[in-house]
């Protein structure tokens, strides 16, 4: 009896001390270094501020400074507005996202799952997909926009957003409707 007792608890050790699969299609990526819950962030060029937000969490991997964040607001602060402008644009540019992936190596993130930019100036943009870029301070979208404005609406394939002077450049099939726009 104690054989079989000594039998039975050493399968179970082993069985105990075998490492376990991964449920067949769960993910396999690392375990983050660091987790986040309620982040705030703010970064700094020299004494400049150049972003500021915050997400409800935040997974960060020391190993090439990877960084996977939920329900993101990012801002902007205010640019010169258009070239030429004598006045800068009031309140910079709000990007909210549900998800956000990104690099600190490489200062990019594409955030995803409905993007939407608010400008000083009140144009509110909408889009799946958008990538940023801190170095350039430059975001762009390939999987289509929609904007609207207090006075029009509009659509487009593409676009790029140049956070400094807050200008928006539409490629591809554009369709614009202005005056009276819904809001």
């Amino acid at each position: 009896m104690s054989r079989l007792l000594a039998l039975s608890f050493l399968g179970l050790l082993a069985t105990a001390c075998t490492p376990r699969r991964p449920a067949e299609g769960a993910a396999t990526e690392p375990r983050p270094d660091v987790v986040l819950e309620g982040a705030r962030l703010r970064s700094f060029e020299g004494e400049k501020l150049m972003v500021s937000g915050s997400a409800r969490t935040v997974h960060y991997r020391r190993a090439g400074g990877e960084v996977q964040a939920t329900e993101v607001v990012v801002r902007l602060p205010p640019g010169q507005g258009a070239k030429g402008s004598p006045l800068p644009m009031a309140g910079g540019t709000v990007i909210t996202a549900p998800n956000m992936d990104g690099s600190l190596a490489s200062k990019r993130w594409v955030g995803s799952g409905g993007v939407v930019v608010r400008t000083g100036d009140g144009m509110v943009a909408r889009t799946p997909r958008l990538t940023y870029d801190a170095t350039t301070q430059r975001a762009h979208g390939d999987e289509g926009v929609t904007m609207q404005g207090p006075d029009y609406q509009m659509r487009a394939d593409r676009f790029e957003l140049s956070a400094p002077d807050e200008t928006f450049t539409f490629e591809g099939t554009v369709e614009t409707v202005l005056g009276g726009a819904a809001q």
